[in-house]
């Protein structure tokens, strides 16, 4: 099901979004997306700001290294996060007054992973609310002033707060038409559709968003081109020299990019050049650049990437290549339902930005629309059960070399999909596998799987949970 609490996935609003200023859409986006609704429904001009995690949750590792705090604090004071610069928000804080606090907890739950008590308070009340980053962007606040409430500002509207209605805006670029239905929500029923119409899937792609959305044909491609040409803008900037941004590594892109010109190196294909552009978009995305999400902040470099060399390998236009990411925007629309495991931990994000790469190459070589599912089904069988495990809490390692390495991977699952390399199971099944697993992992506590965040430094926990 491409479907979530009665909402189908837009392509441009979900899963080849947000635009937004990196590292990540879940710590980033979200908690901004959570401060500005809750801006929007406090009375009078916020004051103060204060927000309770768990210690045991997914902030406490990730909160000041993927910048949650200023995510926060950007949604309070009103700012565009798009726009406006982010490593000034702490100045504009102090010069606007805003009080802020930022606590971790034994006694907030720890799942959902991402969940956080907010209270913002005016000078004519206090709030209160639970919410929760859920991954790529998307939220949910599901108590407000100790009643139950499920606001994901999707669509805008009113909720009654202390006896009066206040507005509740959309944080979300495209609007969304409340009542509208895709023309398949299963993707055997999209197989089926496109059988049917006698249509590629990069028309059932647009088929799909203009009856979520309204847009016409011509509109929603515009959209495609112009993400599109984000992405490739923001690689080409991960490029140059002059990246730069905190954490345990440095820039690397523009540096390779140098020694590639004369070092003997073996062979990878789509990989040679398009692992370093993934590179290059992953790290600008840790500089603050301005990045589009796909689907998520930590695997923004792979579909792109994949796209733009795959193009090139085989000589094809810009608009097969705007083609191809309508094709991997579609594919991901059936992922929706798992959050891209922003909820669960991101154990799948990297694994599923494969699967619609995958999908998006192999329509560069077939219109096929069961070889191109194949391709995409190839490309999550090989990352199912991805934990994700960043060291020191930032987005960085091991996510730099997934990105990089993930252009090859869905160019070979493309490849094997075309060429029929049996699946044995659908896209749609894969989809339970993903959520099953996710599942099973978010029981146990990261450091308890023996993986790369255990042995980096002494005590890999000394900075977590605080401000470094």
């Amino acid at each position: 099901m491409v479907m979530n609490n009665n909402h189908y996935a837009s392509i441009f609003n979900d899963v080849l979004a947000p635009v937004t200023q990196g590292p990540s859409s879940s710590n980033t986006v979200g908690p901004f997306r959570i401060a500005t609704i809750a801006r929007e429904l406090l009375k009078g001009e916020p004051k103060k700001i204060k927000v309770k995690m768990s210690t045991g949750g997914g902030y406490f590792a990730t909160f000041y290294n993927m910048e949650s705090d200023k995510g926060f604090l950007s949604g309070i004071l009103g700012r565009d996060l798009v726009k406006d610069d982010l490593s000034k928000v702490y100045e504009e804080a102090k010069n606007s007054g805003l009080e802020y606090e930022f606590k971790f907890r034994d006694d907030v739950p720890t799942f959902p992973t991402e969940l956080a008590v907010v209270t913002v308070t005016s000078d004519e009340e206090e709030l209160n609310m639970r919410a929760v980053s859920l991954g790529g962007g998307e939220i949910l606040i599901n108590e407000l002033d100790g009643k139950p409430c499920a606001i994901k500002g999707i669509f805008e509207e009113e909720v009654k707060v202390r006896g009066e209605s206040r507005r509740v805006p959309s944080v979300y670029p495209l609007k969304v038409l409340p009542e509208a239905e895709p023309p398949f929500k299963t993707s055997e029923e999209m197989l089926k559709y496109a059988s049917e119409k006698g249509i590629e899937l990069w028309e059932a792609a647009l088929d799909y968003e203009m009856s979520l959305t309204g847009l016409s044909r011509e509109e929603i491609a515009k959209t495609a081109e112009e993400t599109l040409e984000l992405s490739y803008k923001a690689m080409d900037k991960g490029l140059k020299p002059g990246v730069k941004f905190e954490g345990i590594t440095v820039a690397k892109a523009p540096e390779i990019k140098e020694k590639m010109k004369t070092a003997e190196l073996l062979p990878t294909g789509l990989g040679d050049r398009g692992g370093l552009e993934a590179l290059a978009m992953i790290e600008y995305a840790n500089s603050h650049g301005i990045i589009v999400c796909m689907p998520t902040g930590g695997a923004s470099g792979i579909i792109p990437a994949a796209i733009r060399n795959g193009a090139e390998a085989m000589k094809k236009t810009r608009e097969d290549e705007v083609k191809a990411l309508l094709t991997a925007g579609l594919i991901g629309t059936f992922y929706y339902p798992t959050h891209y495991h922003g909820s669960l931990g991101c154990q799948a994000e990297v694994g599923i930005a494969v699967s619609q790469a995958s999908a998006a190459l192999a329509t560069f070589i077939t219109k096929d629309p069961e070889a191109i599912e194949r391709a995409a089904v190839l490309g999550i069988q090989y990352l199912l059960g991805q934990v994700c495990d960043p060291i020191e809490g930032y987005p960085q390692l091991p996510c730099f070399i997934r990105n990089i390495a993930s252009v090859s991977v869905a160019a070979t699952c493309a490849n094997y999909g075309v060429l029929g390399l049996d699946t044995a199971v659908s896209l749609d099944e894969m989809v339970g596998a993903v959520l099953r697993v996710g599942e099973a992992l978010r029981e146990r506590r990261i450091n308890d799987l023996g993986t790369c965040a255990c042995c980096f430094r002494a005590d890999p926990a000394s900075t977590f949970g605080k401000k470094g």
